[in-house]
């Protein structure tokens, strides 16, 4: 297949991407930064998809090298594929966690936001999956509100497994949406097929979700960390 130039793509622009990926030494690792599966990465690669705005970003962040070079060719300081790969293979080691723009309140709710990303942190890699985590499920999200204190803090940036394909545990602190509202909740599922949503502070009453509004109540995923482990 000839890459497609509908999105701008250029033999010179394939060359720049292509060395950007390679300096992460495997699609797998370059996807992880950018967001996206290694298919998708080879995708990109091969210009057979259009790579989104932040994951170039996050590319050529993690590989030393300017976003306008990798676009342009162009650049005050025209890298080496030598430097990039070398600084490449010490971004082999970090995973950046998009920030997202939603604030999950721990009080009385919060209408949710656009997910957009608002920035990525960088996190080793390792740690990620000591944690039992997939580096390219996870997402930062901020707590607001006093409802988990003390062990969530209002303002505590909570670190989410976003895995499509995780069963909800009863006694772990999910993310989760409730007619509109962005919540972080301590989970209990019931054998009567009802979810409890629970709060630590005791001014927030223990709420029941019966099966009648459980088409109301969504998950994105689990807080697995807001300053320790959870």
């Amino acid at each position: 297949m000839v890459p497609s130039t509908e999105f701008g793509w250029t033999p010179e622009f394939g060359d720049r991407l292509k060395s950007v990926i390679e300096s992460y030494g495997t699609l797998l690792r370059a996807g992880e930064v950018a967001g996206v599966s290694d298919e998708q990465m080879a995708r990109w690669r091969d210009g057979k998809a259009r790579p989104s705005f932040f994951g170039m970003a996050s590319l050529c962040s993690g590989a030393g090298v300017s976003l306008d070079w990798l676009l342009n060719g162009t650049s005050d300081d025209v890298p080496q594929i030598g430097d990039a790969l070398e600084v490449g293979e010490l971004a082999r080691d970090f995973t950046l966690v998009p920030r997202l723009g939603v604030q999950a309140s721990a009080g009385h709710g919060l209408v949710a936001l656009a997910e957009e990303v608002t920035e990525r942190l960088a996190f080793k890699t390792e740690w990620l999956r000591d944690m039992g985590l997939s580096p390219q499920f996870v997402g930062l999200v901020t707590c607001r509100g006093d409802s988990q204190d003390p062990v969530i803090k209002d303002g505590a940036l909570m670190l989410v497994d976003m895995r499509p394909d995780q069963v909800i545990r009863s006694g772990c602190f999910y993310v989760i949406v409730l007619d509109g509202d962005v919540l972080v909740k301590l989970v209990n599922r019931k054998t009567d097929g009802t979810i409890e949503l629970i709060s630590h502070n005791p001014a927030y009453p223990k709420e029941t979700i019966d099966s009648q509004r459980l088409d109301k109540l969504t998950i994105p995923g689990r807080v697995v960390w807001a300053g320790q482990k959870l």
